[in-house]
């Protein structure tokens, strides 16, 4: 007789609980594990590090699409309609069943080797990642071997799995596949997001084409090697007698470091914020500014700001030139200790623009976005020099452009503890700002503020 190629549920279920060294999952809903009936012995191996079990479980979205048929009997031919519901109860199953015990045992070998700070020289043997590609073919890995299945409309009653073999017409491709979404670290691990202890994950961000028709979802950090754009929030924020802040990134920042930009950035998170950017933006300049101050329940304004609350900043709506007459500068002049902000020109929104990062080599890394632009009007006794997050500068746009024209600018740096005077640098979307459209939009903005504000 040959070499065994099919197996039943049964007979793979129980080559799991065979394994020597290693068991690997891609496609947690496909296979539908009992992991009740692993979890101790999983806990006893992985805590000497003695086994290495690796889960890669599908996207909410890949779901969605994949229930799309397996919700209607009359299209799928089953006995019972399969919605979302049902294969997210299985996709979360991995982590109550598993994730969650071993962390409630205290197993060792569970963190990511960059998180862990105690054991850097342990080896990871149990990750639990969300996979953002989609997983056309469902595999388990099994010390040298892998099985795969095939998921149509039914995902948690797979009853045929085929072992890989060199006999196998697409044993080469399957060798690809294998790599790109288990090894590769710039596979399927680049678009997958891994759970630690503290149920932190790798922040998700919405996906767009260049006509800001969202796509899907992808960790943050695959951006930078894909050509879809994402939406990003500008902020420049303003004193009350037209002065802007802008800050220079650290020594030590991921990108553009030692650079010079905007007074705020940031990504739109998809658990935190609304479809709108408002929030993004408010939540955007409170973490940046006052995070520190926050946490520790301290008072930048008369009313403090006890938590991050994107509802602080008072949201006015579009700034328009035309419409100068019946800004609220008026009520914004007599209520001295909030925060105002606008939206600034939706028309330039509606582009995708280069928004590139020089990497720490010096060489750029191309980024594509969407900026949702806005404008702050600080409280009244905003103090830009106990900002203590990066070292800023509080300065007229007029001097803003002289520095890019090659004046050396002169700052109190928060690194050195001391002032320093020096060539400046602005990152590439600071560059954009100065040089684009919406330059003499800030200036005629800082103008009004002065007149409307600072007037008798």
């Amino acid at each position: 007789m040959g070499e065994k190629i099919f197996f039943n549920r049964t007979e793979l279920l129980d080559l799991i609980k065979k394994a020597e060294k290693r068991v690997r999952v891609l496609g947690a809903v496909s296979f539908d594990l009992p992991y009740d009936e692993y979890r101790e012995d999983w806990y006893e191996r992985i805590n000497k590090g003695e086994l290495q079990v690796e889960i890669i479980c599908e996207s909410e979205s890949d779901l969605t699409y994949s229930s799309l048929i397996s919700t209607n009997k009359k299209v799928s031919g089953q006995e019972r309609s399969y919605d979302i519901g049902s294969f997210m109860r299985i996709k979360n199953e991995p982590k109550i069943k598993i994730r969650d015990y071993l962390v409630n045992k205290q197993c060792k070998h569970i963190e990511p080797k960059g998180d862990i700070k105690e054991r850097k020289d342990e080896e990871q043997c149990f990750s639990l990642r969300t996979c953002y590609w989609r997983i056309p073919v469902p595999v388990i890995h099994i010390d040298n071997d892998y099985y795969y299945t095939l998921s149509l409309t039914k995902f948690n009653e797979q009853e045929i799995f085929e072992k890989v073999t060199k006999e196998n017409a697409r044993y080469d491709e399957f060798q690809k596949y294998f790599y790109a979404y288990f090894d590769a670290e710039l596979g399927a691990k680049k678009y997958s997001s891994e759970i630690t202890t503290k149920d932190n994950r790798t922040e998700i961000i919405l996906m767009y084409n260049d006509k800001r028709h969202c796509l899907g979802q992808l960790p943050r950090t695959s951006f930078q090697d894909i050509t879809k754009a994402k939406v990003v929030i500008w902020g420049m924020v303003f004193t009350r007698d037209g002065r802007v802040v802008i800050h220079k990134r650290g020594a030590n920042a991921k990108d553009n470091r030692d650079m010079w930009d905007k007074s705020i950035g940031g990504h739109v998170d998809m658990e935190k914020d609304t479809v709108d950017t408002v929030k993004a933006a408010s939540r955007e300049m409170l973490e940046e500014f006052f995070k520190k101050e926050a946490e520790e329940q301290g008072e930048h304004t008369k009313i403090g700001i006890s938590e991050i609350n994107e509802n602080v900043p008072i949201y006015l709506g579009e700034w328009r030139q035309e419409m100068r007459q019946v800004l609220p500068f008026k009520e914004i002049k007599n209520n001295k200790d909030d925060i105002y902000v606008f939206r600034m020109n939706y028309e330039f929104s509606k582009h995708v623009v280069d928004s590139p990062r020089i990497l720490v080599g010096g060489q750029e890394s191309p980024v594509k976005c969407f900026a949702d632009m806005y404008v702050f009007i600080m409280n009244e006794d905003f103090n830009d020099k106990k900002l203590e997050n990066s070292s800023y500068k509080l300065i007229e746009l007029y001097e803003l452009y002289d520095y890019y024209l090659g004046e050396k600018i002169e700052y109190y740096s928060k690194e050195k503890k001391k002032n320093v005077t020096e060539l400046f640098k602005a990152t590439p979307d600071l560059k954009k700002i100065i040089t684009g459209e919406l330059w003499a939009e800030l200036n005629t903005f800082a103008e009004y503020l002065k007149e409307g504000l600072t007037k008798k």
